[in-house]
């Protein structure tokens, strides 16, 4: 499999770099909800997990794009 070019690997990391907006978007709401009285305490319980793992998956996409910007394959140094 051929090395990606620059410029595909910043149109990678521009992607990756909108998950990890999505994914921050993601939490907002999970926390917004977590915080709503309205909601039952399992509801709550469970939408502080899902935005505790949206705010990780925000962080992993934009370590990708930072890896992907310095011409590294994210992964490849594992």
């Amino acid at each position: 499999m051929k090395r990606p070019s620059r410029r595909e690997m910043n149109e990678l990391a521009a992607d990756r770099e909108k998950c990890a907006a999505r994914c921050d978007r993601n939490a907002a709401s999970g926390e917004r909800a977590a915080a709503d009285p309205a909601n039952s305490l399992t509801v709550r319980a469970q939408a502080e997990t899902a935005a505790h793992f949206a705010r990780n998956h925000a962080r992993e996409y934009r370590e990708e794009a930072a890896a992907l910007r310095e011409g590294r394959i994210p992964g490849e140094d594992w």
